[in-house]
C-alpha cells in the first residue's frame, strides 16, 4: 500500500550520450554515474508520483538545467569538476531553483 520511489540507473561510463566528459576527475566510472544520479534523485524528491509541475516544454525541474554545470575547475588529470566532497572532485549538473525569477543553481 505504500509508494516505492526508484530510478533505473544505466551504467553511464563509456557512453557518450550519458557522460559530460570522457575522463572524469577521479578517473573512475562512478564519475559519470554521480552526475546523472543527482539528476534523478532531484526529480524523485520533487516529483515522486510523476504528477508534479512541468514547464511548458514538459521538463521537470532537473531537466531544466540538464547538462549545465556553472563554474568549473580543472582537475590534475585535465577533467572538469565543480564540487568537492568526500575528498573527491565531481562534475555535477545544476538543478532548477524556482525562487525569484528561477535559475539553475548548485548548492
Amino acid at each position: 500500500g505504500q509508494d516505492v520511489i526508484y530510478a533505473v540507473m544505466p551504467y553511464n561510463a563509456y557512453s557518450t550520450s550519458c557522460e559530460a566528459q570522457t575522463t572524469g576527475p577521479n578517473n573512475d566510472p562512478a564519475d559519470a554515474e554521480v552526475n546523472t544520479l543527482t539528476h534523478e534523485i532531484e526529480e524523485a524528491n520533487t516529483d515522486p508520483d510523476l504528477n508534479a509541475w512541468y514547464d511548458r516544454r514538459g521538463y521537470e525541474n532537473a531537466d531544466k538545467c540538464a547538462w549545465t554545470f556553472g563554474t568549473t575547475h580543472t582537475a590534475p588529470n585535465g577533467a572538469l569538476y565543480n564540487v568537492t566532497f568526500g575528498g573527491h572532485n565531481w562534475l555535477i549538473q545544476r538543478q532548477w531553483k524556482n525562487s525569484g525569477r528561477g535559475s539553475c543553481a548548485l548548492s
